[in-house]
């Protein structure tokens, strides 16, 4: 696919920036089984006033199409799971027990926003080795995220690494990391990529963007 063109732009920060629950770094992370491990006690979040950068493009960039594994053992194709569909994806670990049930909390605040509007959640998990199935499913429980609409997602080190590069975050170590939320649209081939977890009613508004009309 062709090199995909870009702008960034910032939106106003009313609630704080929040830390999410994904490590984003420029090389390869090592000795962690968390492929985007990273260290909640330093992390708080900033100011209210700020600005959450947000990068914009259109091609979408090109994602290897892996196989992946939802919680209910169900094996996917990425393709399959994004083509033609409106998708804001987040990256969760289950044994994060501070920021990734945050960052859970701000997705099922989000669906209450959007209602009907038709688009679905994926969470992919950074932890791999340890993230099950049955793990994720779990997590789902305890945080209340069994939506129809939202399918959290596992599967090999060696997949899930390539994919977070091709939403444009890459494997990490644990001192050096960076937020991220991915809304990508199947069928227009255009994303978002907010550098920054933003509260829920800014999460709902870039989605809506993306809604007809």
């Amino acid at each position: 696919m062709k090199s995909t063109n870009f702008a960034v732009s910032t939106i106003p920060r009313t609630l704080g920036i929040y830390v999410a629950c994904i490590g984003l770094a420029w090389g390869m992370s090592g000795g962690s089984s968390a492929i985007g491990h990273f260290q909640h006690d330093e992390d708080v979040a900033t100011e209210s006033g700020q600005s959450v950068p947000v990068v914009a493009g259109n091609p979408a960039p090109d994602l290897p199409n892996v196989t992946l594994t939802t919680q209910d053992g169900r094996s996917v194709r990425v393709h399959d799971l994004l083509d033609n569909q409106l998708s804001i994806i987040n990256f969760i670990y289950t044994s994060c027990t501070n920021v990734c049930p945050l960052t859970t909390a701000n997705f099922l605040q989000l669906e209450q926003l959007a209602g009907d509007r038709d688009f679905q959640m994926i969470s992919i998990s950074i932890d791999p080795k340890r993230d099950t199935p049955a793990r994720l499913r779990k997590f789902m429980q305890a945080q209340g995220a069994m939506s129809p609409r939202w399918t959290f997602l596992t599967g090999s080190p060696r997949v899930i690494a390539p994919l977070l590069g091709g939403f444009g975050f890459y494997n990490v170590a644990v001192d050096d990391h960076s937020p991220g939320v991915v809304i990508w649209d199947g069928k227009k081939q255009q994303w978002t990529r907010l550098v920054s977890l933003p509260p829920p009613h800014v999460l709902f508004e870039e989605l809506r963007k993306f809604f007809p009309g």
